[in-house]
């Protein structure tokens, strides 16, 4: 579901930029920067305008006040780099490398600082220059842009050590307010000081906030806070932008996969804010389609019903257009929901979950009315669907759901078996899985071929990708997408790949990162050259992290763990891979939000059966399918 014309437009843009000022007097030929330009994060303060964008040799753009190029002065670095955050998952990134003899660590991060009233997004940098050398050794001028926090010695000493601290202000969160001087930057303290105020900043920010205490691969529960934060660092305000090196505004249906992910994370702060700028740019009719699942996981999360009433005229209409929109042969009509004019399987499946979620609300306020027009239409749609699917699989003799409702793959615009959107109505049509969730009526044929088109999908890559759990990228010839994980989602209601989501979150880190815990929306191939000391991926398009693609990651490894139906019944480890499942193991998740509170879950492994302690209040049964084991018991 990759969106070229605008990261033509966006993305492009971006490069561009760099590229100009890296060639401007060749004054920054030699840094890593500048020969991996897609190697690229992001760091900064929540809801700033333009967060700095980084690199992986701790360099850093800053675009507020023009566009400058914060460099530390090393440049044609022979080592490999260590890039990571600092503590596993907070906003400060930090460089590791050699040159000459000398170990540099560059640690970058932002804090808020309020200076005359006026707010600004300050960057705060540490280098460290540890000499292994038995002479002295001169240290290059960093950028001059940036403030001096500490003495600038000229040279680190053999077998020495010398840190310096810098500050440059990063953003004015859309402010054109000027800049306060280096004095007053330095009167508000020095780097271990803010350093201190971001960590307890966003630990305060997860604090309340569903968390995996415990898991067989604890990467994953790291990736997610990282995740979460950068969502935050790349909203502008109360817009859930979905990057910042590309990308940077509201789009449709991404902005509500990341507010659903966010309801799942139990972060209901600022949601009906967000929610306000949903159809700010209208782009997909999906989103129209699936306007209704954010307010149906919202009022089951929350119960909030005030809210949904007010809102509850834009959601009718949005169902509504759903109706209108069903071509004279009974399922959707031809859209460009991945780029390309079709049938898509993907428009269907995402208006069944407009229509069983607009159920759902309609029950839940009393509106019984539309509620039945909304079961009718569902009913109707879904033995449209079935029946042309049918139709289109024995007509082409294939065994798997075809992303074209009239088509096999093969004859399709999106044929390239590097194509990810072979997927696409296993992710972004939600009807699979989530449609289930909200008590929507299924379809066993449908089911019945989940698993054998995973199998059609590793089939057409078997010479592109080794692994079954890499699904493809966007455009045709790229290696993944941040959505990979997030493709695990209807497998999960399938029977033998059930841990598919979290597999492929794990290929994502293991292969397919080109920042930390950072991923693109098309991701590039692996190269050798590449000066990162881990497997990972060259570059990408559209942006880097890409907060949609991150928010279904997150989404598909909750629900992996533990999940709520809209009855109040609780499944529990439904995703979790069977190599999970071993003598002493532990899977924990805490604050998981219920329709009636929140709830920690507690599954340990012992001769084979899962002791499962549950804390809190839920309402609804509750049902283990963890892999493998012989029993369960459940305690309070």
């Amino acid at each position: 579901m990759a969106r070229k014309p605008w990261f033509s437009i966006i993305g492009s843009v971006y490069f561009n930029m760099v590229n100009k000022l890296k060639v401007s007097g060749g004054e920054y030929r030699g840094y890593a920067f500048k020969k991996y330009p897609e190697l690229v994060s992001v760091f900064g303060c929540e809801g700033d305008k333009d967060a700095p964008i980084a690199f992986i040799d701790g360099s850093f753009l800053l675009r507020d006040g023009g566009n400058r190029i914060i460099t530390f002065g090393v440049k044609n670095i022979e080592s490999k780099i260590k890039w990571y955050n600092a503590e596993g998952f907070l906003p400060c990134l930090v460089s590791e490398y050699e040159k000459d003899g000398v170990k540099y660590t560059v640690k970058n991060f932002s804090d808020k600082l309020t200076v005359d009233g006026n707010i600004y997004d300050t960057a705060y940098s540490r280098i460290t220059a540890e000499n292994t050398t038995g002479k002295a050794v001169k240290l290059s001028p960093v950028s001059k842009y940036l403030i001096p926090l500490t003495d600038e010695p000229e040279q680190v000493q053999p077998y020495e050590s010398v840190t310096r601290d810098y500050a440059v202000i990063a953003d004015r969160f859309a402010g054109s307010y000027k800049l306060p001087d280096a004095v007053r930057i330095k009167e508000c303290g020095g780097f271990d000081e803010h350093y201190a105020a971001m960590k307890n900043y966003w630990l305060k920010r997860l604090e309340p906030l569903t968390e995996i205490t415990e898991i067989p691969d604890s990467r994953l529960s790291d990736a997610l806070k990282a995740g979460y934060i950068y969502t935050m660092i790349c909203k502008d305000g109360f817009e859930l932008h979905v990057g910042e090196n590309g990308y940077d505004r509201v789009f449709d249906h991404d902005v509500i996969g990341i507010l659903n992910t966010l309801l799942l994370l139990g972060d209901f702060r600022d949601v009906e804010k967000y929610s306000d700028f949903i159809l700010k740019n209208v782009q997909y009719p999906d989103a129209r389609w699936k306007y209704s699942w954010f307010f149906a996981l919202y009022l089951q999360k929350t119960g909030n019903i005030d809210f949904v009433k007010s809102s509850f005229e834009n959601i009718k209409s949005n169902a509504l257009d759903i109706i209108k929109s069903i071509s004279k042969d009974g399922i959707m009509k031809e859209t460009i929901a991945i780029d390309s004019p079709g049938h898509w399987t993907v428009d269907n499946f995402s208006a069944l979950t407009g229509l069983i979620c607009y159920r759902y609300i309609c029950e839940k306020l009393g509106e019984a009315d539309e509620a039945a027009k909304a079961e009718e239409a569902y009913n109707t749609l879904l033995e449209n669907c079935e029946s042309c699917l049918k139709q289109t699989i024995e007509k082409y003799g294939i065994d798997y759901i075809p992303m074209n409702m009239k088509k096999p793959n093969s004859e399709t615009s999106r044929s390239d078996p590097r194509d990810a959107n072979r997927l696409s109505m296993f992710l972004f049509g939600r009807w699979l899985w989530d449609g289930f969730l909200f008590g929507g009526k299924g379809s066993d044929y449908i089911n019945g071929l989940i698993d054998s088109t995973y199998e059609h999908s590793a089939k057409v890559r078997e010479n592109i990708s080794d692994s079954f759990y890499n699904f493809g990228g966007y455009p045709h010839g790229y290696f993944c997408s941040a959505y990979n994980a997030g493709y695990g989602s209807a497998a999960l209601m399938g029977s033998r790949y059930r841990d598919a989501g979290i597999k492929a979150y794990e290929f994502m880190i293991d292969w397919a990162q080109s920042g930390p815990y950072s991923w693109w929306e098309g991701i590039k191939f692996p190269k050798d050259d590449s000066p990162w000391d881990i497997d990972h991926a060259s570059g990408g398009g559209g942006s880097c992290p890409h907060m949609w693609g991150q928010s279904t990651a997150s989404k598909v490894l909750i629900d992996s763990i533990i999940c709520e139906k809209a009855d109040g019944a609780l499944i529990i480890g439904r995703g979790v891979p069977a190599e999970w499942i071993y003598e002493g193991s532990v899977i924990e998740i805490k604050k998981y939000p219920v329709s009636s509170g929140r709830v920690n879950m507690r599954a340990e492994i012992r001769d084979n059966k899962a002791n499962i302690k549950l804390e809190g209040n839920y309402s609804g049964k509750v049902q283990v399918d963890l892999p493998g084991i012989t029993g369960y018991n459940i305690s309070d």
